[in-house]
């Protein structure tokens, strides 16, 4: 078991954990960066905690919860870093950012561009946080927002 702001060393990768509560108490962030390239943005392994364009359902914790660990996360993080999440739903949650924020053109651009992807039986992924800031309405949102949000989501195990 690995705890918050736990650092390991694989070579020369380090990888620090970062607990993130709310699809589970235990969810989990793995920043990975080459020590010997730290100019090189890092990956982040977001497993079901954050998805392109949307988020896992809390099974576990409350919005409230899940919105403060979203905060000090996107306080920690560079904006480059590369997000791969552990499933591929960008195409669903993205048409409902789109549904939810309907003049977002970042988000109508990252669907259309999804939707392309996938025709081609390619992935969407990676996004970068940066990008995700411009579409995905739950890291965006205020606390109240965030509550009205995933009263709202599919189950997105």
């Amino acid at each position: 078991m690995v705890h918050d702001l736990e650092e390991l060393q694989l070579g020369r990768l380090n990888i620090r954990c970062h607990n993130v509560p709310g699809h589970t108490k235990g969810s989990m962030v793995y920043e990975v960066s080459n020590t010997e390239a730290p100019e090189v943005a890092p990956a982040l392994f977001t497993g079901d905690a954050i998805f392109c364009g949307g988020c896992g359902a809390l099974f576990e914790c409350s919005a409230m919860v899940m919105h403060a660990a979203f905060q000090v996360l996107l306080s920690r993080l560079r904006k480059d870093a590369f997000l791969f999440p552990g499933h591929e739903y960008t195409e669903m949650l993205l048409q409902m950012a789109c549904r939810r924020e309907q003049y977002n053109e970042k988000a109508l651009e990252k669907l259309l561009r999804a939707r392309q992807l996938r025709a081609q039986q390619k992935p969407t992924i990676p996004s970068t946080l940066e990008e995700e800031l411009s579409y995905n309405p739950y890291l965006r949102a205020s606390p109240h927002e965030l509550l009205l949000l995933t009263q709202c989501q599919p189950c997105v195990e």
